[in-house]
């Protein structure tokens, strides 16, 4: 009887089962927007020490000979979309002279270029422009940002008058709109 009835129970059990059901899949697209970006720039407040403007004749040197020229202001400055660097140098006045009393022998004022690198861009502005040079990274950009300043200049071959010179680059680095 038992024998029957487990036949009974398998032959039922093998009328409703059902073939399984055929696997499907699908995709779904994931999307997200990463906003361009340009790594925070903290420049040392401390200036640069370009050393003796003139030579033992009092004539302007031909290269400064501090101890600092060049400055590294980054070491892996980075803009993850096209940016714009725009240089500005301005040129080494007298601090406290603005009037030179014979401007045909002697001045208080010395030109320079001042150079920027940023990986492989470089670019140059001189402090005898009054408008701001413009570097284009056209793509998203890494590496080090390094400044230096040389060619020291004054017109018309005059002596620069005694005393402290000071002057400034400007530099901005903005995301190309």
């Amino acid at each position: 009887m038992k024998t029957i009835m487990l036949r009974a129970f398998m032959l039922s059990a093998s009328v409703y089962a059902a073939p399984a059901l055929a696997q499907d899949s699908d995709q779904m697209v994931v999307t997200t927007t990463i906003p361009p970006y340009c790594s925070e720039l903290a420049i040392s407040s401390t200036p640069m020490n370009l050393g003796s403007l003139t030579g033992a004749t009092g004539q302007i040197v031909n290269a400064f000979n501090g101890t600092e020229t060049e400055r590294q202001l980054a070491a892996s400055f980075y803009c993850n979309a096209p940016s714009k660097v725009t240089i500005k140098a301005e040129p080494l006045r007298h601090d406290t002279v603005t009037i030179v009393g014979d401007a045909s022998s002697f001045t208080n004022r010395v030109d320079y270029t001042a150079q920027l690198e940023w990986s492989t861009l470089t670019s140059s502005a001189n402090s005898t422009l009054t408008d701001a040079t413009e570097l284009n990274a056209t793509q998203a950009n890494i590496g080090a940002l390094k400044l230096t300043l040389s060619n020291p200049t004054v017109s018309n071959n005059l002596r620069p008058i005694a005393g402290d010179y000071a002057g400034q680059v400007r530099l901005t680095i903005s995301l190309a709109q």
